[in-house]
């Protein structure tokens, strides 16, 4: 039912007043959340770190928005994008790294990609084979601001804040050594080879090596390294001599050093300091040479033996070393011969009589050689192993040398040395001089002499035999008279005996009997010694009595 009009009549009306003029209340939200976008997208904007750029030349193992920037495996970065660079020739990776690496990316700084890697340095980067490739950082130490780079295809030996000190190592070729090869000191590994190039003049290997701390301040500015790369074989004048460090270093190469005990230097050697590789200790232990003088010798007997490196020496001691071998020809009709021409460096400063200090090259080197030569030294070839042959020069003093003088070379424009024939060809030389006279001998007519003169000894011998017969038949008719003597002799001591009985020896008659008697048994004796003798030495009548001691 619908109400009466008188009962609606008593309430009161509504007022209506119109609103006053401003934003309503229901913009504020909208407000409110503009702000806070604003602010977000503020806030975002500031901490959000700088985006780079590297270049790799591919892209393996790198994924957008999945492969990680790490340094220390500690994430830093994210890569954004993957795209090609002009030419297709190279990848470039585009990275947004973490607000806190804004002060590390400089032109020190360096990127590299980790993968599983198998080297002589030995095996790396295993654990990405579960977890998949990064990019990893190494911030360097200083330089300009930087936000494009170009990232190593090779991780580095090291990073930038590793303790230690960075060499370099001069040798004339680089051996079996590689990037990643040990270096010993007391066969304890404190370093690696760190890289290696040639020369600017192609003429040498420098070698970049780097030694953990605290081990680089043994290093001195004297300090030596050597070769230990591998087995070192040398066959030369002294004899085959072989030498391995270890097994590391037999399949991986290496480098050792030592500080001699003369270098009493208590700083260690800068960083990038040159030092020279020696091919093995032995070379490294012998007195550094810093310079040499050439000379020339001349040899015309066989070299055969003789190599390019072969010692020089002094009654022993090492003065230098061959240079160069080669054949020279005279060209004159007159003077048509060859020789052996053998070039040599000597090493003033391996002899006593050279100082301490450094002389002049080329003052006073040859007036001194030009005295020693007056006196007698002489150079000449020997054999230094019998077993290999090998050849040296060696030098000594010859008291009955000829006369010689040192002579110029006009075309090398080096002193000429005076040589004489090594001791095989001295002998060589001798037994052909004495062939050479045996040859100018006369053989055959001293043959028909020698055959004239025993035909002639033949007819002498015949003779001999025919006096023989004629002694022996003299014999024959001697021994009849011997007997009658015999005889002779028995009846003259028959009438003595009876003379002595008659005659006694009183008075002068007596007494000269007697002596005659006696004069006369004396010359039976010698008649008696005779005929015994004749008997034993018929002979005797014809060569006379043999005089016997």
């Amino acid at each position: 039912m619908n109400p009466e009009p008188d009962a609606l009549g008593g309430l009161p009306e509504a007022e209506i007043q119109e609103a006053k003029g401003g934003l309503p209340m229901i913009w504020l939200l909208p407000l409110v959340a503009a702000l806070i976008g604003a602010w977000l997208v503020y806030k975002s904007f500031t901490e959000q770190g700088p985006t780079i750029t590297i270049q790799f030349q591919n892209a393996e193992g790198i994924e957008p928005d999945k492969t990680k920037i790490k340094y220390r495996n500690v994430d830093v970065g994210v890569v954004k994008d993957v795209a090609f660079g002009k030419g297709l020739s190279h990848v470039i990776v585009t990275a947004e790294m973490d607000l806190g690496s804004k002060s590390s990316l400089t032109d020190s700084t360096r990127f590299w990609v980790v993968r599983p890697r198998i080297g002589t340095g030995g095996v790396s980067g295993i654990g990405t084979l579960l977890s998949g490739a990064y990019i990893a950082m190494d911030p360097g130490k200083g330089g300009k601001s930087l936000r494009h780079f170009k990232g190593l295809e090779e991780p580095p030996p090291f990073l930038s804040d590793t303790p230690g000190t960075q060499y370099r190592l001069k040798s004339p070729d680089l051996g079996s050594l590689a990037d990643g090869s040990p270096v010993y000191f007391r066969q304890i590994k404190v370093g690696k080879v760190v890289g290696y190039a040639l020369a600017e003049d192609h003429s040498h290997v420098e070698i970049q090596i780097f030694v953990h701390a605290p081990h680089d301040r043994f290093i001195r500015p004297g300090t030596r390294f050597w070769n230990v790369s591998g087995v070192e074989m040398s066959l030369s004048a002294q004899g085959l001599d072989v030498q391995m460090a270890s097994l590391v270093s037999l399949l991986a190469g290496g480098v050792a050093f030592e500080t001699p005990a003369s270098d009493r230097s208590d700083q260690p050697a800068p960083a990038h300091t040159e030092f020279v590789l020696y091919r093995n200790r032995k070379e490294s232990q012998e007195k550094a040479i810093t310079f040499t003088v050439p000379y020339l010798l001349r040899f015309d007997q066989s070299v055969r033996g003789l190599s390019i490196g072969a010692p020089v020496e002094y009654r022993g001691l090492r003065v230098g070393s061959v240079r160069g071998i080669e054949l020279e020809y005279n060209l004159d009709p007159a003077q048509a011969k060859t020789a052996i021409a053998v070039e040599i460096a000597l090493e003033p400063e391996r002899v006593a009589f050279y100082p301490n200090k450094r002389l002049p090259e080329g003052v006073g080197q040859v007036e001194r050689m030009a005295v020693l030569v007056k006196r007698g030294l002489r150079a000449r070839l020997k054999t230094g192993n019998l077993l290999t042959g090998q050849l040296f020069v060696d030098f000594d003093m010859i008291p009955d040398a000829e006369p010689a003088e040192i002579t110029f070379d006009k075309e090398k424009g080096i002193p000429v040395l005076p040589t004489v024939p090594g001791e095989l060809a001295g002998l060589t030389r001798s037994v052909s001089a004495i062939l050479a006279k045996l040859e100018a001998l006369p053989i055959d007519q001293i043959g028909r002499d020698l055959q004239q003169a025993v035909a002639e000894l033949n007819s002498v011998l015949n003779k001999t035999d025919a006096v023989l017969d004629n002694l022996d038949k003299a014999s024959a008719r001697v021994q009849p008279l011997i007997g009658a003597s015999t005889a002779t002799i028995q009846q003259a001591q028959a009438t003595l005996t009876a003379l002595q009985g008659a005659v006694t020896d009183q008075g002068p008659v007596g007494s000269q009997l007697l002596r005659t008697l006696e004069e006369l048994t004396a010359a039976v004796r010698s008649v008696r010694v005779m005929a015994e003798y004749l008997q034993r030495h018929p002979e005797a009548l014809l060569r006379g009595k043999e005089n016997r001691r």
